[in-house]
């Protein structure tokens, strides 16, 4: 072994390591120049981006419905009738009764804030049997001409027959018997006239909306739905016809008689224009959703949606707001328009009141109950169905029977005040005329 094997160590030999590389300084960030302006960085954006209608699809529905169907609607509607009549027949009855006046008094305030509502919650129950196809324009059309028809039809009989007929077999001229009732009636009512035919609103209501929604698949089709959407003014005329009389009724200038008086609209005119606007929208959103490719029948089951329903429901309510205070602007405006035209001056405030007063005999600025009927309409959907349709037939049944009992019961204490002690008949004589009576039935 040479020395330098033998110099040299066996074991094991220890690795090199090489030299820490020297560490680099932090590289500077190149800072703008002064008085440059500094874009902040691009951040993700992370807000959740709104489908629009055309693209909306069952599996993008909310769980959202309302707990109101058509039924809840229609029930109030009714239930308001009944309070009108009632406090009909209260101010009738207290009108020659002092004290019932005093005892009543209260009742009738609040039933007086019932009077209006009857219209805009059948017109919503109305309107849902549409848009969930649950009924169809033919059905309601033929029910409300129907329902219109026969109130017209008994208020003239029992008018001409009961009243005329009855009057005219104890005076000597007849002929002048209606007249001279007109014009007695005219005298003591303010407004000249009494509106209570209920069925002809919905009867305008539901032709307006079928001639501004209807997609009829015969006769009207292609470009000739356009002559069928301006039918829609033949009801938007008779509404302005039915306004123009009742404001010329109240001004005194005409005299109107009481076969009329049921052909005549009951609902303020705002209200009407609230139903207008609701059916433009509904078809201006189906023209929005057809734009893109989209079908008739795709819009049908985008209408069974609860998102669409929820829509509909807060569009609803913000337009009864909306229009409770347009509605008192109109009146002023209606009020100036009939001053200007009857060449009364504004500052005349004595002549300018029955200005007021012919406008409101008129139905402008009577809006202001849609106000307490807004809340309850977020409670309410349109696509919830409900599971007894049958009680959609009872509800109207049973507000007519109450109806009637109220019409006796209002006979019955008639009766009562003006059949005093010293006026009661003799039994002998209820004696006497049994036996005629009864002779005349059998013949």
């Amino acid at each position: 072994m040479s020395r330098k094997q033998k110099g040299k160590s066996t074991g094991p030999q220890p690795r090199k390591t090489a030299a820490p590389a020297a560490k680099k300084a932090p590289e500077k960030p190149d800072l703008p120049a002064v008085g440059a302006s500094v874009s902040k960085p691009a951040m993700p954006d992370k807000r959740r981006r709104i489908k629009r209608l055309h693209e909306v699809t069952a599996a993008d529905d909310i769980r959202y419905r309302g707990p109101l169907s058509y039924q809840g609607f229609q029930a109030l509607g009714w239930a308001c009738i009944v309070a009108s009549v009632l406090r009909l027949i209260l101010a009738i009855s207290s009108s020659k009764n002092p004290q019932l006046y005093e005892d009543t008094g209260t009742l009738m305030s609040i039933l007086t804030y019932l009077v209006p509502l009857p219209l805009p919650f059948l017109l919503i129950a109305n309107f849902s049997r549409i848009l969930n196809n649950s009924e169809g324009y033919k059905k309601q059309l033929l029910r409300n001409s129907l329902a219109a028809a026969a109130i017209y039809g008994i208020s003239w009989l029992f008018f001409s027959r009961y009243v005329v007929g009855l009057a005219s077999q104890v005076v000597k001229q007849p002929e002048q018997l209606q007249p001279l009732m007109n014009d007695f009636f005219a005298e003591h009512n303010r407004e000249g006239f009494v509106a209570f035919n209920l069925f002809i609103d919905l009867l305008l209501c539901t032709l307006t909306m079928y001639f501004l929604n209807a997609h009829p698949k015969r006769v009207f089709t292609g470009r000739k739905v356009i002559v069928l959407r301006l039918f829609a003014l033949l009801p938007i005329a008779y509404e302005a016809a039915s306004i123009w009389l009742k404001i010329q009724s109240a001004l005194g200038n005409i005299v109107l008689p009481f076969w009329s008086f049921p052909l005549l609209t009951v609902k303020p005119p705002m209200t009407f224009l609230l139903f207008l606007f609701l059916s433009l929208h509904m078809s201006g959103r189906e023209l929005r959703f057809r734009k893109n490719g989209r079908t008739h029948e795709d819009y049908l089951e985008y209408l069974k949606t609860n998102r669409n329903a929820f829509h509909f429901s807060v569009c609803l309510a913000v337009a009864m707001v909306a229009a409770t205070f347009l509605d008192f602007i109109l009146a002023g405006l209606v009020s100036r328009i009939i001053a200007g035209t009857a060449g009364i001056p504004v500052e005349n405030s004595e002549q300018f009141v029955s200005c007021l007063l012919a406008a409101k005999a008129a139905g402008f600025g009577q809006s202001w109950p849609l106000l307490f009927a807004a809340p309850v309409v977020l409670l309410y959907s349109y696509n919830k169905v409900p599971k007894q349709p049958l009680i959609s037939i009872l509800i109207p049944l049973a507000a007519i029977v109450i109806i009637i009992l109220l019409v006796f019961e209002a006979v019955y204490q008639g009766i009562s005040y003006f059949v005093t002690e010293d006026r009661k008949i003799d039994i002998d004589m209820i004696r006497t005329i049994l036996p005629q009576i009864t002779q005349m039935l059998s013949l």
